[in-house]
C-alpha cells in the first residue's frame, strides 16, 4: 500500500496546488472522472475542466489514509473546503473518493457522499 499511499499524497498535493500537469502524470491516458452527473474521459478533458474550475474556485481536499478495497480500488475519505479566489468561503464537506488504480496510476474516480 506504500505505493498507493504515495500516489494519493501526490495527487491531492498537485490538486491543492492547482498543478494540472503534475496531476495528469498520475492518471492513465483514458482516465474516467466525474463532473457532476456527467463523466469526463481522457487527460485533455480533465485539463480543460480543472482550468475552468480553478478560475472561479480554490478547492482544498485534505485526504485521510487510503483503504484498499480490493479489485484495484482504494477509498480515501476527504475533508473539502471550497473558496472563491478572494478567499471567501463557498462550502465545506466530507466525501469518500473511490479510485480505480491501474498500473500504478489512477484510472477512475467516483465520489460518494
Amino acid at each position: 500500500m506504500t505505493g498507493t499511499a504515495d500516489l494519493v499524497r501526490r495527487m491531492y498535493a498537485a490538486y491543492n496546488n492547482q498543478n494540472a500537469e503534475e496531476l495528469l502524470t498520475l492518471l492513465t491516458d483514458d482516465v474516467d472522472w466525474p463532473d457532476g452527473p456527467a463523466r469526463l474521459r481522457g487527460k485533455d478533458a480533465l485539463r480543460n475542466y480543472w482550468q475552468r474550475q480553478w478560475i472561479s474556485t480554490r478547492t482544498h481536499d485534505e485526504p485521510g489514509d487510503p483503504v484498499d478495497l480490493g479489485d484495484g480500488r482504494i477509498a480515501v475519505r476527504i475533508n473539502q473546503t471550497v473558496r472563491r479566489p478572494d478567499g471567501s468561503p463557498v462550502s465545506t464537506g466530507r466525501f469518500l473518493h473511490v479510485f480505480e488504480i491501474r498500473d500504478g496510476l489512477a484510472a477512475r474516480l467516483d465520489i460518494k457522499t
